[in-house]
């Protein structure tokens, strides 16, 4: 069965190629960076996004798309791979009667989300929705594994800062494992419509933070900050911090979507 997956370059989507490969499947890969998958594993077909039709014409079953940005840098934009990335890779679905389109989207998206991420991902579920595909939607909580970008973060600003500041919210975060559990059921049809993927436990940004700095093996303290106090840091881009940033931060926890 062959799978035609987007983002399999990026922290997710790299496991789930993994495992799709290890389970057999002949993977069409596309993604901005073609060379670099490419040098990883030469012995599969990859595509830029500016090759998104040729690579449909290689008939695939599934698409996975695993495609997204927490930031927007160097002129890619929310709405360019959440929302109109979407709309093309599932009109080339349909053209080509691809049998099911699996889309990892993010716990907490919404249509009245004044955060441009959450808003555009559920832009981009709306599109799969109404197109009348056999589809999986699956929404996780933060995903913690090796090569997730807040332990790089928080190994950066350990670096500069003898105390760390935990935005107040409360997450459930899940391990990758279980994402690339969850996505492969999607993909053998084992599951269908919208999923929300947690962990077992809610846990507060700051004792994220703690747990994070202990596995990397760096003392510092921690506090809580609340999230009025952080915009001054946003404004002006201290601590990698900007605007959409601190948008972005809200209790994310199971059952807490909003349509």
């Amino acid at each position: 069965m062959k799978v035609l997956m987007v983002g399999a370059s990026g922290f997710i989507g790299s496991y789930v190629r993994k495992a799709l490969r290890e389970g057999g499947y002949s993977l069409i890969l596309v993604s901005r960076n073609p060379e670099k998958l490419g040098e990883l594993h030469p012995t599969e077909t990859s595509f830029s996004l500016s090759e998104l039709e040729d690579a449909f014409k290689l008939k695939p079953d599934i698409v996975v798309n695993a495609a997204g940005i927490l930031r927007e840098e160097k002129g890619v934009t929310y709405e360019e791979v959440h929302y109109k990335l979407v709309e093309r890779l599932v009109l080339l679905a349909k053209r080509f009667k691809v049998r099911k389109f699996v889309l990892i989207s993010a716990l907490g998206v919404s249509g009245k989300e004044e955060s441009r991420y959450f808003k555009t991902k559920w832009m981009g579920e709306e599109v799969l929705r109404n197109s009348g595909l056999a589809h999986a939607i699956i929404r996780p909580s933060i995903v913690l594994g090796k090569g997730q970008k807040l332990y790089s973060d928080l190994e950066r600003l350990s670096r500069f800062l003898p105390v760390l500041g935990a935005p107040k919210m409360k997450v459930q975060p899940v391990k990758v494992e279980k994402v690339v559990e969850t996505v492969v059921a999607a993909v053998e049809c084992r599951i269908e419509g919208t999923v929300e993927l947690c962990g077992e436990e809610v846990i507060t940004m700051k004792e994220l933070f703690k747990r994070a700095l202990k596995e990397l093996g760096i003392k510092r303290v921690v506090i809580e900050v609340p999230k009025v106090f952080l915009f001054p840091l946003a404004l002006f881009k201290i601590g990698g911090l900007d605007v959409e940033q601190y948008r972005m931060i809200k209790d994310n926890v199971c059952g807490k979507s909003r349509s």
